[in-house]
């Protein structure tokens, strides 16, 4: 299994390993605390996100060939997204970004979702709104899909069934996001975006997916927070049922638009 999954995310791994290490000694010699580290913390996982990437990306290449070579994919590239197509993946992975965040609270008593909380908010507080969505919403998202959906999960597609790649990466994706509460919301999200990679043979829909639901989750709290109190839950309701008609409508459109045949 290491073989088939290594060097991949082992590199992602030690990139961010070796950049929080780096952020935490530079901080201690500096004579700053905990409140400084965690005010690099964003800035931190873009640049590692970046620097990862670009190996990353040559992995990819390679496997692709080897791929090809093997006859497992066609040589022509895997089918494209339409404009459309791809504003509805956003919308689809908000969706499922908003109800994975329902499944965890209604688990919080064993999540600790309180401490998480407060942790992200303590990261994030301050923040321009600009760079967290850039940060968080867009280059960590697709460094991210890079290894876990590109790499481990098609990696792991030449050697197993669909159904087990896709749960096993996102296993993975849940384990590295290093504690509870985000290993349950990323392992479920991990083994959607897999699949819907795979069924619209498009490397681009699992990156739109992720971005969809990292830019909603930055989004939806300071649309709330804004809203009279005594209309938050009419808005918020309101807001629910749009986006399972957009969940439920968009995985009908995607299931009837497959080749069903391997693309990527």
């Amino acid at each position: 299994m290491w073989r088939v999954i290594y060097p991949c995310g082992i590199h992602f791994l030690i990139s961010q390993i070796v950049g929080y290490t780096a952020l935490a000694v530079l901080c201690y010699g500096m004579g700053y605390g905990l409140e400084f580290y965690q005010s690099q913390t964003i800035l931190m996982i873009g640049i590692t996100a970046l620097l990862t990437m670009v190996p990353c990306i040559w992995f990819y290449q390679k496997d692709k060939n080897a791929r090809v070579a093997r006859g497992l994919i066609p040589e022509q590239p895997g089918r494209k997204l339409k404009p459309g197509e791809g504003i509805f993946l956003l919308l689809i992975g908000a969706a499922f970004a908003t109800f994975a965040n329902m499944l965890v609270a209604l688990l919080q008593n064993v999540l600790n979702v309180q401490e998480y909380q407060e942790n992200i908010a303590q990261i994030t507080n301050g923040k321009s709104f600009f760079m967290l969505i850039l940060w968080m919403g867009v280059i960590a998202p697709l460094a991210e899909e890079i290894v876990f959906r590109w790499l481990i999960y098609l990696r792991l597609r030449d050697y197993t069934r669909m159904a087990t790649a896709a749960v096993i990466s996102g296993v993975f994706f849940g384990i590295y996001h290093m504690n509870l509460t985000q290993a349950v919301y990323a392992g479920i999200l991990g083994i959607v975006f897999a699949y819907f990679l795979e069924l619209t043979g498009n490397l681009w829909a699992s990156v739109l997916l992720h971005m969809g639901a990292n830019i909603w989750s930055l989004i939806l709290p300071e649309l709330l927070i804004r809203m009279p109190e005594e209309q938050m839950i009419t808005v918020a309701l309101g807001i629910d049922i749009v986006l399972l008609c957009i969940l439920g409508t968009g995985i009908s459109y995607f299931k009837r638009h497959t080749c069903y045949r391997r693309m990527i």
